[in-house]
């Protein structure tokens, strides 16, 4: 496991020891299936407490990178998870029933794209092995929910950022466990991991790279950890590494397999503090790369949340003119004039965008607000209605699915969609008034009548 704290340059390579209580059942075995409640307890929790990062692109690079390392894996004992946790320090953890965390400081640290799938290609080889698994079938009477705590102060440990995640796993009873990776532990998630790493077509030295990376960041820390000095330290994995890829692994394999990871470090730069600071910083990067299309759209986004719309959107046209099929570019002007005001100049970047892929649900979803501003009430109803079905981030389509029902005068849809939206965000009385204000519009017997009165009887339920 790697993990950086943010302004102390303290780099990890092992799960620190964890002194907590417990009670609860004694696992004769500590089986797979046990595995994949503690993983699923853990993950529950995180949701819960709002400790995983929602950025919906940010998540489906990392799953695409973790499923390619996978393809073609016969070690496979679970359904494997990918997640980002929302968080500065460069930590990546595999926690029981192939759950993968890789911190958000992590993805804006690799150099290539090859580094991370390095991590994850690691972290999955944990995961696999069972290491966890191994060392909790050495303790005795523990239960899932106070090995979901253990976990948290193993890996979420480690600085003021993690002491409200670590506060969200409740403990009790009185015993203590001893949690963390062996030499041999490590040895065998870098040879797997390496393994994993150059069937998936990436350089195999990107392991030993990202390494070190995390030297750069042992040199500038003031002081070493103690622990560091009885675990196997980061000269020693590099060693292991480069003597691996020297004797096994020949080929070059690829820095990039996915792509765009700029474009994603850029997004999960901006979502986090301090972006005054961030902006000068791109800035700066940018004078030195004028024509970097991935600097010029992070700066426009910058300038977008930080209120400069007219030098967002020179930006964004400069980008634009270096790459005219970039979706995000063309979703973003379109987004911004839509924020503007301007639904006709809107229309013109989204439906460019929506070209190139069709399938884009933000785009989708601004386009059919851009029409409806524009009046064109059934070509919104058309863009809403595809989205029907699909969970948006917080959004609800009821709500405009029932508002462009309503400007076309077609009530019963309205109010149906109306009694939905509000169902959803749990007012009841709104739901009831609408959801019964529907039942007058359609003929008893009918498939809609059914729906309406089955979302009435819910709420009785």
């Amino acid at each position: 496991m790697w993990k950086f704290i943010r302004n102390q340059y303290i780099f990890f390579v092992i799960i620190p020891f964890i002194l907590l209580f417990f009670t609860g059942i004694c696992f004769a075995e500590f089986t797979i299936d046990d595995e994949k409640k503690l993983g699923k307890e853990f993950y529950d929790k995180l949701i819960k407490h709002h400790l995983l990062l929602e950025n919906k692109r940010a998540n489906e690079y990392i799953t695409q990178i973790g499923n390619l390392i996978l393809k073609g894996n016969k070690r496979v004992p679970f359904e494997f998870h990918f997640s980002i946790v929302n968080n500065s320090a460069i930590n990546a953890f595999a926690t029981p029933g192939g759950y993968i965390y890789i911190n958000k400081g992590l993805i804006n640290a690799v150099e290539n794209e090859g580094e991370l799938a390095g991590v994850i290609a690691h972290e999955i080889a944990h995961a696999n092995a069972r290491h966890v698994a191994s060392i909790i079938n050495k303790s005795q009477k523990i239960n899932i929910a106070t090995l979901a705590a253990v976990l948290a102060g193993a890996f979420l440990g480690g600085g003021g950022e993690a002491t409200a995640a670590i506060a969200a796993f409740s403990m009790a009873g009185a015993a203590s466990l001893s949690l963390k990776y062996s030499r041999e532990h490590e040895e065998e998630a870098d040879r797997l991991g390496l393994d994993y790493l150059a069937g998936a077509g990436y350089y195999p030295s990107a392991m030993a790279d990202f390494l070190k990376i995390m030297k750069k960041y042992e040199f500038i820390s003031k002081s070493i950890p103690s622990y560091l000095l009885t675990h196997p330290g980061t000269d020693e994995r590099i060693f292991y590494i480069d003597s691996m890829i020297l004797t096994q692994y020949r080929q070059k394999g690829l820095k990039n397999r996915i792509g765009n990871l700029g474009r994603i470090q850029a997004l999960l730069i901006l979502d986090g503090d301090d972006l005054n600071a961030r902006y000068k910083q791109l800035q700066e990067s940018l004078v030195k790369d004028p024509g970097n299309v991935d600097l010029l759209y992070t700066l426009a986004l910058a300038e977008d949340k930080l209120g400069m719309i007219d030098e967002a959107l020179n930006h964004y046209q400069k980008a634009l003119s270096f790459a005219p099929r970039d979706e995000d570019v063309l979703k973003s002007l379109g987004l911004i004039y839509l924020k503007m005001g301007n639904a006709a100049q809107a229309q013109v970047y989204l439906l460019r965008a929506n070209a190139i892929n069709a399938d884009n649900n933000e785009v989708t979803l601004a386009l059919g607000k851009a029409y409806e501003a524009l009046g064109k009430y059934e070509k919104a109803l058309e863009c809403y209605l595809k989205l029907e079905n699909t969970i948006l981030d917080d959004i609800d389509i009821h709500y405009y699915i029932a508002m462009a029902y309503g400007k076309l005068n077609i009530l019963g849809e309205s109010h149906y969609n109306f009694g939905l939206y509000f169902k959803k965000i749990k007012k009841k009385d709104s739901a009831l008034f609408h959801l019964k204000k529907a039942l007058d519009y359609f003929p008893e017997g009918s498939g809609r009548v059914d729906a309406i009165n089955e979302a009435i009887k819910s709420f009785k339920k």
